[in-house]
C-alpha cells in the first residue's frame, strides 16, 4: 500500500534541497527573491492534486485518509530539513502531535419517551414517538434508561438579585426531571438569564435528569413545530468532540396534542398558577431511553520548524498554519474540500519549500497542519493548550491560510480588520505583501475570525492574520474539486504570506497589537 501511494505524490522541486545560507549581519527585509519565486501554481497545482483527489476521500478527521495526508505533510518537512516539534516516537521527537477525539451518534431507532400520569387512584401511560409527539438535541446526553418523577417549576427561573425563586418550596428535583413553562410569565421568550439554554443549566446544576419545556396554557408556540426529522437535530449523525464530549442534560420539546393532555391532567389552568397537585411528587413520571454509540479516533496534528539564526530572536517562533482535514464522505459522495483546505495545506507546504531553500531568517519559523478543524477547532485548540517548544521559546505570531483559490483572482480578505479587537502589525505589514504580489487585502473576513485556526491562536495572545478568499457556491459540498482552482491566486497569496513571514522573522521586534488605522 504503501509504495502505490507514492505514485500519488508530487515531486519536490529541486530548490527545496538547497541547504540555508550563513545570515548576514544586517538583517534584511526583503525576502530572497529566488525563494519568492520558488513557490508557483504548478507546484500548488501538484499537491493539490493528492490531497483533493478521490483517493483522499475528503480527509475526515481522524480517518485512514487523514493519517495519509499527515504523512504526506511529514514527508516533505524532513524533506527541507526541518526540526520535528510534535509527540516523541522511539525515544525522538517526531512531526505528529497526538490528539484523541470521540465521535458519538445518538440513536434515534433506539430513543424513548414515555409519560405516566396517576392521578386518583388511576394511571395512564402516553407513548410518544421521537420527532412526531417529543424532541430534543441529543449530542452530549448520556446514554441509558432513565425512570423517574417529574416536578413542576413553573418557569424555571433562578436569579437571586432580583429574589426570582422558581424552584423555591418545590421537591428536591436531584435525579428527577423537571417540568417547566417556556419564556417568561408576560409571554416574552426569555432572555440570558431565563432562555432554554439558562433553565437547562438552573436544572442540571440542581442534579435534575432532564428538562421537559412546554408553552403556557394559552400561549402562542414560539418554537418550530413538531413534526420534525430525528436527522435535523443531529440524531443517526455523529458528533466529533476532542475527548468525550461534556455531559448535557436533555432538553424536551412536546407536541401540542402531548402538551394539551398535561396541561388538562395536571390542572395548568394559566402561566401563573402552581397547580396544587404538583407540589408533590408522583403524579407525572418519565421514562426517558437514550441510545447512543461512542467511537474514539486518533487524530494528529503536523508540525516541525526551522531554527533562526539569531541566538535570542531565534527563540520567537513565527507559526505558518492550514488545516488539512475535510468532510470526508457524506451518502456516497466524496466532498474532496479542493478550496477546503487543500488549498491552505499547499500554500504552506511551498511556503516551507521556500523558507527551507532559503538562508535562515533571525526568528524561528514553524509550519503548523491542524487535523479537526471542521469538527470545532480541535486540532489548533490542542496544539495551542499543548505548546511543546524548546525551553524559552514562545510563539509570537501565527499566518493562517484557509480556502485561498477561489473567487476575485486579484484580491484576498484579511481578519483581524483595523476595526477588530485583535488588530495588530501583522496585519499592516501584510497589506504591502499582498501588494507587492499584486493583490488587494481587502478586509471582510472580520465575521469569520472565530472560524478558523488562528482564532485558538488568538485567544492565546498571539497576534495572527487570517487570509481568506471567502465563501462560494461550492463551500462545504462535494463539488469543490481542484478543476475549479485558481492556482495563480494560490501561489500569489502563498508568495505574500512567504513575504510576510520572512519580514516578521527579520523585524526588530515581534508583532504586537494596535489600535485602529495606522
Amino acid at each position: 500500500m504503501k509504495r502505490s501511494l507514492l505514485m500519488f505524490v508530487p515531486a519536490l522541486s529541486v530548490s527545496s534541497v538547497v541547504f540555508g545560507q550563513a545570515p548576514t549581519e544586517t538583517p534584511d527585509l526583503e525576502p530572497p527573491a529566488a525563494a519568492v519565486q520558488s513557490i508557483t501554481a504548478p507546484e500548488i497545482g501538484g499537491h493539490l492534486n493528492f490531497l483533493a483527489s478521490d483517493v483522499m476521500r475528503g480527509r475526515e478527521a481522524g480517518s485512514p485518509e487523514a493519517k495519509i495526508a499527515a504523512e504526506y505533510l511529514a514527508s516533505h518537512l524532513k524533506a527541507i530539513g526541518a526540526v520535528p516539534l510534535g509527540d516523541p516516537e522511539r525515544g525522538r521527537r517526531s512531526y505528529f502531535q497526538k490528539f484523541w477525539l470521540e465521535a458519538a451518534t445518538p440513536s434515534s431507532e433506539g430513543a424513548e419517551l414515555s409519560l405516566t400520569l396517576e392521578l386518583d387512584g388511576a394511571t395512564r401511560s402516553i407513548p410518544c414517538k421521537l420527532g412526531t409527539d417529543y424532541m430534543y438535541a441529543p449530542h452530549g446526553v448520556v446514554a441509558g434508561e432513565f425512570d423517574a418523577p417529574a416536578v413542576f417549576v413553573g418557569y424555571g427561573r433562578v436569579q437571586p438579585d432580583r429574589s426570582i425563586d422558581d424552584y423555591a418550596g418545590r421537591p428536591d428535583v436531584k435525579n428527577r426531571f423537571v417540568l417547566a413553562y417556556r419564556g417568561l410569565p408576560d409571554g416574552r421568550p426569555g432572555n440570558d438569564f431565563f432562555s432554554s439554554q439558562a433553565k437547562s443549566q438552573t436544572a442540571r446544576e440542581k442534579g435534575a435528569l432532564g428538562l421537559i419545556l412546554i408553552d403556557p396554557p394559552g400561549a402562542s408556540p414560539a418554537r418550530p413545530a413538531l413534526p420534525m426529522s430525528p436527522a435535523e437535530v443531529g440524531f443517526d449523525r455523529p458528533r466529533v468532540t476532542l475527548g468525550p464530549a461534556p455531559a448535557e442534560i436533555p432538553v424536551i420539546a412536546l407536541s401540542d396534542p402531548i402538551r394539551d393532555v398535561l396541561v388538562a391532567s395536571l390542572g395548568l389552568s394559566g402561566p401563573d398558577v402552581s397547580p396544587p397537585r404538583m407540589d408533590a411528587v408522583g403524579d407525572l413520571r418519565v421514562r426517558l431511553v437514550h441510545a447512543a454509540t461512542r467511537e474514539p479516533r486518533e487524530d494528529r496534528n503536523v508540525v516541525g520548524y526551522l531554527p533562526g539564526s539569531d541566538p535570542e530572536k531565534k527563540k520567537e517562533l513565527i507559526v505558518f498554519s492550514a488545516h488539512f482535514d475535510h468532510e470526508g464522505v457524506k451518502n456516497g459522495e466524496i466532498y474532496n474540500g479542493s478550496d477546503d483546505n487543500a488549498s491552505g495545506t499547499s500554500g504552506v507546504l511551498e511556503v516551507a519549500q521556500a523558507f527551507g531553500a532559503a538562508e535562515r531568517p533571525a526568528r524561528s519559523i514553524a509550519f503548523l497542519w491542524v487535523s479537526g478543524e471542521e469538527k470545532g477547532l480541535l486540532g489548533s485548540k490542542w496544539f495551542a493548550d499543548h505548546q511543546a517548544l524548546p525551553n524559552g521559546w514562545k510563539i509570537v505570531a501565527d499566518i493562517n491560510m484557509d480556502m485561498i483559490s477561489r473567487n476575485d483572482s486579484m484580491k484576498i480578505g484579511a481578519t483581524p480588520s483595523p476595526d477588530h479587537k485583535e488588530y495588530n502589525t501583522l496585519v499592516v505589514d501584510a497589506a504591502a505583501a499582498t501588494k507587492a504580489e499584486g493583490l488587494e487585502m481587502i478586509f471582510d473576513s472580520d465575521p469569520y475570525f472565530g472560524r478558523t485556526d488562528s482564532y485558538n491562536f488568538a485567544a492565546k495572545g498571539v497576534p495572527v492574520i487570517f487570509f481568506f478568499a471567502g465563501l462560494h457556491d461550492d463551500y462545504h459540498k462535494p463539488t469543490d474539486d481542484v478543476e475549479k482552482a485558481d492556482l495563480e491566486k494560490a501561489a500569489r497569496v502563498a508568495r505574500a504570506a512567504f513575504r510576510l513571514g520572512w519580514k516578521t522573522a527579520q523585524a526588530p521586534e515581534p508583532p504586537k497589537k494596535v489600535e485602529g488605522k495606522p
